[in-house]
């Protein structure tokens, strides 16, 4: 029978500090600003902060395929937080988040890819600490 087992990313930091992934050439996120990208890409593009008030649903999912440094999951959770600050007598109450990464970061590279946005710290922070070891 064989076995497969999950592999981390093979990647190294450009000069901006930005991951760059060594299989497929490719950055995780835009040298210029990428949480103001994800933001307007992600949060904008889709909508999702100004479905929150309105979803008729005590639990609101997204998935994504390509989890990468998590980005989009941190701006996701960080706009969720403060929605549910802002309204905590919303229907909306819980938010899931299900993503699926091929080669997913080391938690050293996790952990060095969040240094680019301090203001996500406290979310970065969670997600570093509950990041899983690699399965054999």
């Amino acid at each position: 029978m064989k076995h497969y087992s999950i592999q981390p990313a093979s990647l190294e930091f450009n000069a901006e500090g930005t991951p760059v992934s060594r299989d497929f050439d490719d950055v995780y996120f835009s040298n210029d600003n990428g949480l103001e990208e994800t933001r307007y890409v992600f949060l904008g593009g889709n909508h999702l902060e100004a479905r929150f008030p309105e979803h008729p649903h005590p639990l609101f999912v997204v998935a994504e395929s390509g989890f990468g440094t998590g980005l989009n999951f941190l701006t996701l959770w960080q706009a969720f937080d403060q929605f549910r600050e802002a309204h905590p007598q919303a229907q909306l109450q819980r938010l899931h988040f299900i993503s699926f990464e091929k080669f997913p970061l080391t938690r050293a590279d996790l952990a060095l890819a969040h240094q680019h946005w301090p203001e996500l710290a406290p979310w970065a922070e969670q997600l570093q600490a509950q990041w899983p070891l690699p399965l054999p």
